[in-house]
Protein backbone atom coordinates (compact mmCIF):
# COMPACT_ATOMS: atom_id res chain seq x y z
CA UNK A 1 0.00 0.00 0.00
CA UNK A 2 1.01 3.64 -0.35
CA UNK A 3 0.94 4.03 3.40
CA UNK A 4 3.31 1.12 3.96
CA UNK A 5 5.68 2.45 1.29
CA UNK A 6 5.70 5.83 3.02
CA UNK A 7 6.32 4.19 6.41
CA UNK A 8 9.32 2.25 5.11
CA UNK A 9 10.77 5.33 3.41
CA UNK A 10 10.30 7.65 6.38
CA UNK A 11 11.77 5.07 8.78
CA UNK A 12 14.92 4.67 6.68
CA UNK A 13 15.22 8.45 6.34
CA UNK A 14 14.69 8.95 10.06
CA UNK A 15 17.41 6.48 11.01
CA UNK A 16 19.87 8.08 8.56
CA UNK A 17 19.06 11.56 9.87
CA UNK A 18 19.26 10.62 13.55
CA UNK A 19 22.59 8.81 13.17
CA UNK A 20 24.04 11.66 11.09
CA UNK A 21 22.98 14.21 13.71
CA UNK A 22 24.36 12.10 16.56
CA UNK A 23 27.70 11.81 14.74
CA UNK A 24 27.95 15.57 14.23
CA UNK A 25 27.19 16.19 17.90
CA UNK A 26 29.83 13.70 19.03
CA UNK A 27 27.32 11.34 20.63
CA UNK A 28 28.53 8.22 18.79
CA UNK A 29 32.03 6.83 19.15
CA UNK A 30 32.42 5.26 15.67
CA UNK A 31 31.87 8.38 13.59
CA UNK A 32 32.31 12.11 13.60
CA UNK A 33 32.61 14.91 11.09
CA UNK A 34 32.75 14.39 7.34
CA UNK A 35 36.50 14.17 6.76
CA UNK A 36 36.20 15.24 3.11
CA UNK A 37 35.12 18.72 4.17
CA UNK A 38 37.71 19.37 6.88
CA UNK A 39 40.26 21.97 5.95
CA UNK A 40 38.38 23.05 2.84
CA UNK A 41 39.63 26.40 1.56
CA UNK A 42 38.01 28.41 -1.20
CA UNK A 43 40.72 30.76 -2.46
CA UNK A 44 38.37 32.56 -4.83
CA UNK A 45 35.92 33.45 -2.06
CA UNK A 46 38.65 33.84 0.57
CA UNK A 47 37.22 31.62 3.29
CA UNK A 48 38.18 28.37 4.97
CA UNK A 49 35.73 25.80 6.32
CA UNK A 50 36.38 25.15 9.99
CA UNK A 51 33.20 23.53 11.27
CA UNK A 52 31.96 19.99 11.56
CA UNK A 53 30.16 18.88 8.40
CA UNK A 54 27.56 16.19 8.90
CA UNK A 55 28.82 12.76 7.85
CA UNK A 56 25.74 11.92 5.80
CA UNK A 57 27.46 8.97 4.11
CA UNK A 58 27.92 7.27 7.48
CA UNK A 59 24.28 7.90 8.44
CA UNK A 60 23.00 6.49 5.15
CA UNK A 61 25.27 3.44 5.37
CA UNK A 62 24.18 2.79 8.95
CA UNK A 63 20.54 3.06 7.89
CA UNK A 64 21.20 0.62 5.05
CA UNK A 65 22.77 -1.96 7.38
CA UNK A 66 20.27 -1.49 10.22
CA UNK A 67 16.91 -0.97 8.50
CA UNK A 68 17.50 -3.29 5.55
CA UNK A 69 18.68 -6.11 7.84
CA UNK A 70 15.10 -7.12 8.63
CA UNK A 71 14.45 -7.99 4.97
CA UNK A 72 15.66 -11.59 4.91
CA UNK A 73 13.15 -13.46 2.75
CA UNK A 74 13.91 -13.47 -0.95
CA UNK A 75 10.62 -12.43 -2.52
CA UNK A 76 8.94 -9.54 -4.31
CA UNK A 77 7.85 -7.87 -1.07
CA UNK A 78 11.47 -7.77 0.10
CA UNK A 79 12.50 -6.02 -3.12
CA UNK A 80 9.66 -3.53 -2.75
CA UNK A 81 10.58 -2.80 0.88
CA UNK A 82 14.26 -2.36 0.01
CA UNK A 83 13.25 0.00 -2.79
CA UNK A 84 11.09 2.04 -0.41
CA UNK A 85 13.90 2.14 2.16
CA UNK A 86 16.31 3.43 -0.47
CA UNK A 87 13.78 6.03 -1.62
CA UNK A 88 13.72 7.37 1.92
CA UNK A 89 17.49 7.70 1.96
CA UNK A 90 17.58 9.83 -1.21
Amino acid sequence: SKEAAFTYAITAAGVAHAVTAACSQGNLSHCGCDREKQGYHDQEEGWKWGGCSADVKYGVEFSRRFVDAREIKKNARRLMNLHNNEAGRK
